[in-house]
């Protein structure tokens, strides 16, 4: 199929196949980096959600503690449901304000920060638009220790959202609190997280097809100059053999270069000369051998005007005409032995032209045998280059995969970076729940201090206020020690966290290294591969240019042949030429013979 195509059409196919090629990968490169995204963003947005449940937790928690050492040992329930709406309302966190904390006794509202006017309220009927009686479900799951549970809730501004709550126990109590966030916030960073990875990837997608399209055009501006470096001295060599397949060998090519095709140029020219110089000493020897057929038959006119006169003589008298046929005969003998000398000599040159012919055609077979070891060796070639093509692509795709595998492993280790950021934010939230609990605990002591002087000014009738006001300074120390221990808890929380973003900081940097030494990596083997695929158009090129100069190298050998064949001809008329020449002198001493008996008889 490729062998009705020529080279120039043969290349621009392969830079077609390449054109296509680099569409298909750049396609292939669109839809993998979709795919990644894709997962970036669910693996971001599990790990954000697994972050938000462990800040519920830990709020919900430290609150749980804190709540139990300020009510524990509250004389009745008023008194504790008091110090539970004061400690809770007015609490807010989330960046929108939409977080805070609920108190329940079963299903009875004990204290709602966002919805003051359900406390006092039994809430275990209410349900969702999806059937889930919320308040029920969160009682039972603070009974079995603690957990999380989904549920749709109105959020100020936006209605009814999906929300994610959170309840334990609050220990030593029949009370559980809780807090919860609503998964549209979670939502709301999945989509700024997507739309920002949109834009990064359309940028790099419009990079590298900016950088294919001008390395196609590059290689496209680069194939036309070695398709013209290729094609055109194999047009002025496929010209210049055809002029001598139809004897024309005045022309000469101008040779440019050393590749194989100026080398074929230069065997083109000096087979040219060498069959000019052969024509030319043909033509001459040929031209000499005519003269002497001319002189021979001017001899064997002389012989018929000899014969003629030895009649003339017999008439006029024998003895002066055989004086002058002998004169005659000595011409004609001493021309014949000259014509002899001339053909055999033009026959050593004819011997030696055919002998030069030969060996012009000896010379043609052996450059016709080496242009066709050329064309096999750049077909070896060519199947080496193609496997190193194939070799260098397979490692390509290694590279890309493993390019693939970084960036995502890239975009987990930001994600997890991300969350350890948020860990560390949630953690100062919770440190600022418990300022507000070393606050009430503060508060709650001077009220006891106050309390107490109080009740030593009352005398007898406040001896039993003071003991309470005693009881509840303890309370507030012990809760000032707890939340002491838990802001110490939340410290090294804290600090692990900046430990483990600053790890996460320095493997992002390593990682984004090797991300760009592996794209670098698949960079210069798709140049090797493009390398290899135009060394591979070339070489097929100087292939099929070979096997045409041998269909060429074949037309000069038959037409070498014909000059060798016009060669023998005339080989052969010098031969019959010097036969004549020999006849003739035979005849000649015949007529020397029959010229002496004339002139005994004369005698």
């Amino acid at each position: 199929m490729f062998r009705s195509l020529s080279i120039g059409n043969r290349i621009i196919t392969i830079l077609v196949i390449m054109g296509l090629f680099i569409a298909a990968m750049s396609a292939g490169f669109w839809f993998s980096t979709k795919s990644i995204e894709h997962v970036g963003i669910s693996t971001a947005a599990g790990m954000m959600l697994e972050g938000e449940k462990d800040k519920l937790k830990v709020a919900s928690d430290a609150m749980a503690m804190a709540l139990s050492e300020l009510i524990g040992e509250l004389p009745d329930e008023a008194a504790r449901v008091d110090v539970i709406r004061k400690a809770i309302n007015g609490y807010r966190f989330e960046e929108d304000k939409s977080g805070y904390f609920f108190v329940f006794k079963g299903t009875m509202t004990v204290a709602h920060a966002a919805k003051p006017s359900l406390n006092g309220k039994d809430l275990g009927t209410l349900k969702d638009s999806n059937g889930i009686y919320m308040i029920r479900e969160l009682a039972e799951i603070a009974a079995k220790g603690g957990g999380f549970v989904r549920y749709i809730w109105p959020k100020p501004g936006a209605g009814e959202q999906p929300k994610l709550s959170y309840a334990t126990r609050i220990p030593g109590t029949e009370y559980f609190i809780g807090t919860g966030v609503y998964i549209d916030n979670i939502d709301m960073a999945k989509q700024q997280i997507e739309l920002t990875m949109d834009v990064i990837v359309q940028e790099s997608v419009m990079i590298i097809g900016v950088s294919f399209a001008v390395a196609l055009i590059f290689v496209l501006v680069l194939s036309l100059f070695i398709i013209r470096s290729i094609t055109s001295p194999i047009r002025e060599a496929t010209a210049i053999a055809d002029a001598i397949a139809h004897g024309d060998y005045t022309m000469e090519l101008n040779v440019k270069g050393r590749d194989e095709a100026a080398q074929l140029q230069m065997s083109l020219n000096v087979m040219a000369k060498t069959l000019r110089e052969n024509i030319a000493e043909i033509t001459a020897r040929s031209a000499e051998a005519n003269e002497k057929t001319k002189a021979a038959e001017m001899a064997l006119k002389e012989a018929d005007m000899a014969k003629a006169e030895a009649e003339r003589a017999r008439r006029e008298g024998a003895h002066q005409a055989v004086s002058r046929i002998q004169e005659v005969v000595n011409r004609v003998s001493a021309a014949a032995e000259q014509m002899s000398r001339q053909a055999s000599i033009i026959d050593e040159g004819t011997t030696v032209q055919r002998d030069r012919i030969q060996g012009t055609a000896t010379a043609m077979n052996q450059m016709n045998a080496t242009v066709l070891e050329v064309a096999r060796n750049a077909a070896e070639a060519s199947s080496m280059g193609i496997r190193a093509k194939d070799l260098a692509v397979e490692g390509a795709e290694i590279v890309s995969k493993s390019v693939a595998a970084m960036d995502t492993t890239y975009s987990a280790a930001e994600g997890l970076k991300s969350g350890m950021n948020r860990l560390e934010a949630q953690a100062h939230d919770i440190g600022k729940v418990l300022e507000v609990i070393t606050d009430i605990a503060d508060q709650t002591n001077l009220l006891a201090l106050n309390a107490a002087i109080e009740a030593a000014r009352a005398g007898e009738a406040g001896r039993g206020f003071a003991v309470v006001a005693d009881e509840v300074r303890k309370l507030a120390e012990k809760t000032m020690q707890a939340t002491k221990e838990v802001g110490d808890s939340i410290a090294a929380v804290q600090e692990v966290a900046k430990q483990n973003v600053t790890g996460m900081d320095k493997a992002l940097s390593d990682l984004g290294i090797a991300v760009e030494l592996s794209s670098k990596s698949g960079e210069v083997l798709k140049d090797i591969v493009e390398g290899v695929e135009e060394s591979a158009g070339q070489i097929n090129s100087i292939a099929a240019a070979a096997e045409e100069q041998s269909a060429a190298s074949e037309e000069i050998n038959q037409a070498i042949e014909e000059v060798n064949a016009i060669s023998l001809e005339t080989s052969q008329g010098v031969t019959e030429s010097s036969q004549a020449l020999d006849e003739m002198t035979t005849q000649m001493a015949e007529l020397q013979a029959v010229i002496d008996r004339l002139a005994s008889d004369s005698a």
